[in-house]
């Protein structure tokens, strides 16, 4: 079994760090405190393994360090320190990373060539698999012995397990089977469920979220001994609304997500990050390690003819930097170009936020054919980045993204249109956040089949030959099930690899 350390930053939870930046500066971040606990880390947890009210804190903190992993990945183990999560191998599969060593899984994963008998993708698998059961169990636990009117434990950890199933629909393939562990140790095989399964999943753990949010307490004899709670509760429901919003989203209710994902509900200074620190290598910053530090990954640039002009055209929303200028990655031959999203080991990664609901909302105005309701929106977010949008420099400094540009009418038309400057803006805001690879699927998916775009497949995809080994780029636009699950007499193969 590994040891596995998480930290913790309260502001109504532990663990991950929800905060209202209208409201605690930059700078409190580090004094809010921190929680470090050493957690034993099997596969998987069984629900009673770990019981009682005084194992709640020590349940919660695994299940978002697991959760962390699956997301943003580590430092510990696998190929040169790299482990890789969803943000890592959705955008390797997209248009965000380029391969820039020599490893034939991931090699394979960026050709569009995935293999289910793939080795580090079964892992990458697994590590999502893991946190789904450990938010999953952990919230089970909190149902039994915790007070949910005073503690966040519940709705932090039913919104995160309804990130797990959310990940799953969007980059993975239809048909992903989801097991459990029995009381006494054994596994209960789970069915196979459709992409659209996994989304109404997910939405029904943010809906169990936001009901468990609005029973916060929030209750005290003065202003200053209900604030923290009233604060507390509005993140609380804020995290559970971006994730409800982003799933009815995939499903093509732009509507209904839009209602969600209101400015009265979620405002521009909202953001929940998972934290990484140095105390050991498991609680590295895997986007950092595996591209900066071990050179496994690289920074794309208008990959294979369609990709998104990540270095030609800067854009401070993505940072990208070549030091020194004849940098190459591991495999001493592809030019190495880093991200500066993430500066270290310790970088926090953002999982939900103000910024994505107003793109959501944009989508929305963009559905109803309010193009200039649509501009609005982009521009206010452009007008005023949201605090926590900061990128790094060569001195490993930070400073704030400074007002952008208004975007015109102009824009839309040299974007080829509404919808590839709206997707153009959400990569940009949206960058190294494991969204990519999905918006790519919407805008290949048929129309009327949740939402579609209807563009052809190899004119959103990289597509023709690949920089590497000969190959070309292949037809996946998702991952598969890995071969391992078929221990699972439930599950074959994936049901469909569609979009």
């Amino acid at each position: 079994m590994k040891l596995h350390k998480t930290r913790s930053t309260p502001a109504g939870s532990r663990g991950g760090s929800v905060v209202d930046w209208r409201l605690l500066p930059v700078v409190l971040i580090t004094a809010l405190g921190c929680h470090l606990l050493d957690i034993s880390n099997p596969d998987v947890v069984p629900v009673d393994v770990l019981g009682g009210a005084t194992a709640l804190a020590a349940v919660r903190a695994g299940a978002i360090g697991d959760f962390t992993i699956a997301y943003s990945g580590s430092g510990a183990g696998g190929s040169g320190g790299t482990v890789e999560g969803q943000i890592m191998v959705s955008g390797l599969l997209s248009d965000e990373w380029i391969n820039t060593e020599t490893f034939p899984d991931r090699i394979q994963v960026d050709a569009r060539q995935t293999d289910p008998s793939s080795g580090t993708m079964a892992n990458v698998f697994a590590d999502l698999a893991r946190a789904r059961v450990s938010t999953e169990n952990g919230a089970a636990q909190y149902r039994q012995f915790a007070d949910s009117t005073k503690d966040g434990g519940l709705a932090e950890l039913l919104s995160l397990n309804g990130f797990t199933y959310m990940m799953f629909g969007e980059n993975y393939c239809s048909g992903v089977p989801f097991s459990n562990a029995r009381a006494d140790g054994s596994i209960q095989y789970g069915m196979p469920l459709t992409t659209l399964q996994m989304l109404d999943t997910a939405i029904n753990r943010f809906n169990q979220a936001l009901a468990a949010a609005a029973a916060f307490d929030t209750s005290g004899a003065t202003a200053a001994a209900r604030a923290p709670k009233v604060l507390a509760r509005a993140n609380a429901m804020a995290l559970a609304r971006v994730g409800k919003a982003r799933a009815l989203l995939d499903e093509g209710r732009f509507a209904d997500a839009d209602t969600v994902a209101s400015a009265a509900g979620v405002t521009n200074g909202f953001v929940y990050v998972v934290q990484h620190d140095l105390n050991s290598s498991r609680q590295q910053n895997g986007v950092y390690n595996g591209d900066k530090k071990f050179k496994r990954y690289g920074v794309a640039d208008k990959e294979g003819g369609t990709g998104l002009a990540w270095i030609s055209v800067a854009d401070p929303r993505n940072p990208v930097f070549r030091s020194p200028a004849t940098n190459k990655g591991f495999d001493n031959a592809t030019p190495q170009f880093d991200q500066y999203r993430y500066i270290d080991e310790k970088a926090s990664v953002t999982v939900a936020s103000g910024a994505e609901a107003r793109l959501i909302n944009a989508e929305a105005a963009l559905q109803r054919g309010d193009s200039a309701g649509m501009l609005g929106v982009l521009n206010a977010l452009r007008a005023a980045p949201p605090s926590y949008f900061l990128v790094g420099d060569l001195t490993l400094q930070t400073h704030t993204i400074a007002p952008l540009p208004a975007l015109a009418d102009s824009d839309r038309v040299n974007a080829g249109g509404a919808v590839n400057l709206l997707f153009n803006e959400r990569a940009r805001w949206l960058w190294l956040t494991a969204h990519r690879l999905n918006d790519l699927r919407r805008l290949v998916r048929a129309p009327g089949v949740r939402g579609g775009y209807g563009r052809a497949v190899n004119s959103v995809f990289p597509t023709g030959p690949y920089f590497k080994n000969g190959l070309t780029y292949g037809n996946d636009v998702n991952l598969p099930v890995p071969v391992t699950e078929q221990n699972n007499p439930n599950f074959s193969q994936c049901l469909d690899r569609l979009p």
